[in-house]
């Protein structure tokens, strides 16, 4: 298997969050009972790179609509966007939620401005691209949506 979870919630068959490295590239993965719950989880995966989100408060709202031609590319600009938050203006999250119409995506994101006394500085975000974007729906219903990140 060409994929190793480094970090995941455990004790949660659907809906949670995980890292992984593939060709030593780290990856972000979310899963969830619907795809909507899935793109969540990925965003927080990504958010989970820089800042643990239960360290997290929501005062700020970010705000999120894209389109594309497909859902493997509409994860991967759904990602740039909450990047971009966490880069131009240093937004750290909490939580996230998504509502899909076809290939639109509407999301929400929750979180505060980077503080580094409460959230540390684990990673300066400037940008990030995603390679090897996947969402899928698995055995049972349960959706992954997973993307290699490079900062």
């Amino acid at each position: 298997m060409d994929v190793e979870a480094v970090q995941s919630q455990e004790g949660r068959p659907h809906n949670h969050w995980e890292h992984f490295t593939r060709d030593e590239q780290l990856g972000v993965r979310g899963v969830g009972r619907s795809m909507e719950q899935a793109f969540e989880m990925a965003a927080l995966a990504l958010a989970a790179l820089v800042t643990e989100p239960q360290r997290v408060e929501a005062h700020e709202e970010l705000e999120v609509s894209c389109h594309s031609a497909d859902h493997d590319e509409l994860l991967a600009e759904w990602l740039r966007e909450v990047v971009g938050a966490m880069a131009g203006r240093r937004l750290r999250f909490q939580c996230f939620a998504v509502r899909l119409d076809g290939l639109n995506l509407f999301g929400h994101g929750f979180g505060e401005r980077a503080g580094a006394e409460r959230h540390g500085a684990n990673v300066a975000v400037t940008g990030a691209s995603f390679t090897q974007v996947s969402v899928r729906q698995g055995p049972h219903g349960v959706w992954t949506a997973e993307a290699l990140v490079d900062f």
